[in-house]
């Protein structure tokens, strides 16, 4: 049973193949902005809950680095009005405590391009998995998969 990061893919490719849910550990969603290249924010999900302080939270996490304060802030107001929860915010991370949010490839794709269309990005998906069979592994995204130790 391995542990496997697939990392930089388009939503295209995530879209296109299912992958079994129940294994998946994290997924992240990495916009990247044209205007600069340091210029990208991130949302992101694991299993186990975000980390908030001390204690994990149920829902997703996002950030962003190089942005105006004004898009940051659309950004937040977009994702609220498509995850729902409860909005925490703790240093330069903003949380959506008991979002609205599913795990599979298509919804996690459908986020992505959401993001691209709405802010004139280009996403990337990370997905990392725990315990998949031999078989799993090379039928998912194998030219993007980095073995996790």
């Amino acid at each position: 049973m391995a542990r496997v990061l697939y990392w930089r893919l388009t939503p295209q490719e995530v879209l296109a193949k299912r992958y079994p849910v129940d294994k998946l550990l994290h997924w992240e969603v990495r916009c990247i902005f044209s205007r600069e290249p340091e210029s990208y924010c991130s949302i992101y999900w694991f299993r186990a809950g975000v980390p908030y302080d001390k204690e994990p939270i149920l829902g997703i996490a996002f950030y962003a680095n190089g942005i105006s304060k004004e898009l940051e802030d659309e950004m937040i107001k977009f994702l609220q009005d498509k995850v729902g929860g409860t909005l925490m915010r703790r240093s330069y991370r903003v949380f959506f405590s008991d979002a609205r949010i599913s795990i599979d490839n298509e919804y996690i794709a459908r986020l992505a391009l959401s993001m691209d269309e709405r802010f004139n990005a280009r996403s990337e998906v990370w997905l990392e998995f725990d315990g998949l069979s031999d078989d799993e592994v090379k039928s998912l995204y194998t030219a993007k998969a980095v073995p996790v130790a």
